[in-house]
């Protein structure tokens, strides 16, 4: 997951056994080890940037144990597939011997694997979901519009194309709701009081009713992104980019949608950046009755998975961020979804009128 709060500084401090382990990755992408390694982030995954001669790649050190080989070559085959589209995502770089996976091991004895990228320069985060969410700044509503095309065309692409199966968790009805949800239980976020408690429990288990009900065909579900929040799409010259497909798995298309539609969804001017968003997304890809179906639940499952992250890491800034300010929001919209079945939030139907009018 992207952090998603307003931003936190990076010290720039990284454990020399990340470092020692980057440089050991470069080998067996025939990258001498004494390429430039400037460190970029780490949220989930230590992210490097890799400069020599004819050289500039980011360099992804993952997480130990949330991702298989499998699964990360799977994901680096949906990215040039997607590529071939047309599509603006990094370009997977394979080692010498054409895997798209190395393994090193770091001096703790750690299996570690390593994916390798082109770099994409000369971009920014098209947004901040701490900014938005808290205070309604930015993303422009012309951003919001070519950030739904660009959803939009991923979503052709994956119902359209042969796009490798995923071989990850789906993010279905299970895996967003219930004891084995991706991202956690939001119940379990320890600064909820009893009321609030029992409210989320509620209306998890109503999403789940919701999302049991849902069509599941090649028209409304299949490969999604699945953590498109602003900071993993930048603005380029060229066009917008869509970057980190780690939570990528497959869904209903519509999750992706009411995921920057959330965290832009809240406060004055909510309706007209939603609007923004889904009628980018409806101006290339048309939106239909089962896609109305699964807004509010979707919406709500979005809201819910990010209070089950927080409340699995409890002493991150992040989460206490999503305690302090996300939660009453989304504790409000589930009693509303209990009660009305939807969440209160801007509506797909309507956005989406709006959006295309303004456009």
């Amino acid at each position: 997951m992207t952090a998603s709060c307003p931003t936190v500084p990076d010290d720039g401090v990284v454990p020399d056994v990340e470092r020692d382990v980057a440089r050991a990755a470069l080998a067996a992408f025939g990258i001498a080890a004494d390429a430039d390694l400037s460190f970029v982030k780490h949220r989930e995954n230590h992210v490097w940037r890799v400069r020599a001669p004819g050289v500039d790649r980011a360099l992804r050190m993952h997480r130990p144990g949330y991702r298989d080989d499998a699964q990360l070559r799977a994901e680096c085959r949906a990215l040039e597939v997607f590529r071939a589209a047309g599509l603006r995502v990094p370009a997977p770089v394979p080692t010498p011997r054409g895997e798209h996976v190395a393994v090193v091991v770091d001096a703790a004895g750690t299996r570690r694997q390593a994916t390798m990228q082109e770099w994409c320069d000369g971009g920014a985060p098209v947004g901040d979901v701490g900014a938005a969410f808290e205070h309604g700044a930015g993303p422009e509503p012309g951003a919001l519009y070519r950030l739904g095309r660009l959803a939009a065309r991923l979503h052709q692409v994956a119902s359209t194309a042969s796009v490798p199966p995923s071989e990850r968790p789906a993010w279905d009805a299970a895996g967003l709701t219930g004891p084995a949800a991706l991202w956690g239980r939001p119940g379990d976020l320890a600064s909820l009081d009893d009321e609030q408690r029992h409210i989320l429990d509620d209306a998890e288990h109503a999403v789940a009713e919701r999302l049991a009900g849902l069509r599941r065909d090649r028209a409304t579900y299949g490969l999604i992104h699945a953590d498109l929040t602003f900071e993993n799409v930048l603005a380029t010259p060229d066009g917008l980019v869509a970057l980190d497909f780690d939570d990528s798995g497959e869904g209903w298309f519509m999750f992706d949608l009411a995921t920057p539609a959330f965290w832009c969804g809240r406060g004055d001017g909510a309706a007209e950046r939603v609007a923004a968003l889904v009628g980018g997304y409806a101006a290339v890809r048309a939106l239909t009755a089962d896609d109305a179906a699964a807004w509010h639940p979707l919406l709500l499952a979005r809201a819910l998975s990010y209070l089950g992250w927080a409340a699995q890491r409890p002493d991150d800034p992040v989460s206490v961020w999503h305690h302090e300010v996300v939660a009453p929001f989304v504790v409000e919209g589930a009693r509303r979804f209990v009660e009305t079945g939807e969440t209160g939030w801007p509506s797909l139907h309507a956005a989406g009128d709006a959006g295309r009018d303004a456009a």
